[in-house]
């Protein structure tokens, strides 16, 4: 997380989406420095980034 800083959503869907995708990585993989709008689009391509690096991150254990 970014202490000091906002984020504005398309929608509830991509904030769903994003939140979804922070908790399927650990913190440092995720990096929205200078982020400040995410629409729906890169929500979903975001988490979809992230199901397939957890997917890869648990098969190398």
């Amino acid at each position: 997380m970014i202490c000091n800083s906002y984020v504005i959503y398309q929608s509830l869907e991509a904030a769903y989406a994003i939140w979804e995708a922070m908790e399927l990585l650990p913190c440092e993989s995720i990096n929205f420095s200078g982020v400040h709008y995410i629409s729906d689009e890169a929500a979903a391509a975001n988490l979809e980034l992230a199901r397939l690096k957890a997917v890869i991150l648990s098969s190398a254990e």
